[in-house]
């Protein structure tokens, strides 16, 4: 292992998720080719590419700290970009299928190459704006949870996000986290769920979003975990739909 590689290990394990030697590779192959990407299109910040495997690669993989999700699940990942958090799930999480979506064609064709190069056949990469794509009878209503890191307000993420989610009136979505959480510190994910990434003070938003979908259950997790400390400017905060 690299000192990448061997950093990733060690904080992983240290928050209860393996990786194999396999994963780490593939990561790493990820991270090369989002590099190469991006001297021709901006996947990434310029600024965060000396941060990528710390910024963007392990960030995507922390939400697995505080949630796990359904054998044989079914997720999508709004807003990817350059496949963020999209890859490194796909990739550290084998039985589920992920699908990748972003409006913007050039992103998702390479998108689509890295996930051919990868050889990861749980995800796939698919182009269109969330309105227009959320009609689509493959997509409409058909997956466990959608994923954003995208930088939208909640009431937003919401707008576009939670069509895309299976419906399941059998669960008590308020009752089922909070046992969850006070059991075992990680949210088992039962009922169709909207996960976006977070920070700063969520009070207005969380408001906002409220009033425009009362029947909605908003909560948030902090994202700390052991090592967080490392982490002074990245999201603290997932945000949970249900």
């Amino acid at each position: 292992m690299n000192d990448e590689e061997l950093w990733l290990h060690t904080i992983l394990k240290k928050n209860g998720v393996t990786i194999t030697a396999i994963q780490l590779q593939r990561l790493q192959a990820y991270k090369k080719q989002i590099l190469n990407w991006n001297e021709k299109i901006n996947l990434v910040s310029r600024k965060n590419q000396e941060n990528l495997w710390k910024t963007h690669i392990f960030m995507s993989l922390a939400v697995l700290f505080k949630i796990d999700f359904s054998f044989n699940a079914r997720i999508l990942d709004l807003g990817t970009g350059g496949g963020l958090p999209g890859i490194p799930l796909s990739i550290m999480l084998p039985d589920i299928e992920f699908v990748l979506l972003d409006s913007i064609q050039k992103k998702i064709s390479a998108v689509s190459a890295m996930i051919s190069e990868l050889h990861l056949p749980n995800a796939s990469a698919v182009c269109g704006r969330a309105e227009d794509v959320q009609k689509e009878a493959a997509m409409q209503k058909s997956f466990s949870a959608v994923i954003v890191r995208a930088v939208s307000n909640l009431k937003d993420l919401i707008k576009y996000g939670y069509p895309f989610l299976r419906i399941n009136k059998q669960e008590k979505a308020a009752a089922d986290f909070d046992s969850a959480v006070t059991r075992t510190d990680r949210l088992v994910l039962k009922n169709p769920s909207l996960i976006a990434f977070k920070g700063g003070d969520l009070s207005e938003e969380f408001a906002v979003a409220q009033r425009f979908f009362p029947k909605l259950f908003i909560h948030s997790l902090p994202l700390t975990f052991k090592g967080s400390e490392e982490f002074s400017n990245v999201e603290k905060h997932l945000v949970i739909v249900q």
